[in-house]
């Protein structure tokens, strides 16, 4: 047997999968390959829209205790908001979807924080971390 079929009989599966993966891949890019028909659905929609036009507390939440001396993270979400603010003031906030940032508590505390909107519209939640003794 020559060189050429013992290289053609072992070359044909690595020759169909690199064949096959580049098919795959652009199909994938361009949804109209290879015949012009669609096989890909985009639904185009504003994730906002969900929420609506008012200002909204998505989430506001942390640990209920911490050890003395320990640290907390506390994580809020606000949508519609054009400004946020915690009470007692710990670090600086602004209007996210997602954030979280660390407190150090000394003693048990009540964080409130407060969505402001348009046309000055306030929503307002509130978390108590107390601080194990």
């Amino acid at each position: 047997m020559n060189l050429v079929a013992k290289l053609v009989r072992v070359m044909w599966v690595p020759v169909l999968l690199v064949a096959l993966y580049t098919g795959f891949v652009f199909w994938q890019r361009n949804p109209t390959w290879p015949f012009g028909i669609r096989t890909h659905v985009r639904v185009e929609s504003d994730p906002m829209a969900a929420y609506g036009n008012g200002v909204k507390i998505l989430n506001f939440y942390g640990p209920r205790e911490v050890l003395p001396a320990g640290k907390a993270v506390v994580c809020y979400g606000v949508v519609n908001a054009i400004a946020v603010r915690l009470d007692p003031p710990v670090e600086r906030l602004w209007p996210a979807l997602s954030r979280c940032f660390e407190v150090k508590p000394v003693q048990s505390v009540r964080y409130i924080i407060t969505a402001e909107g348009k046309e000055h519209a306030t929503v307002s939640a509130s978390i108590e971390i107390a601080v194990k003794r």
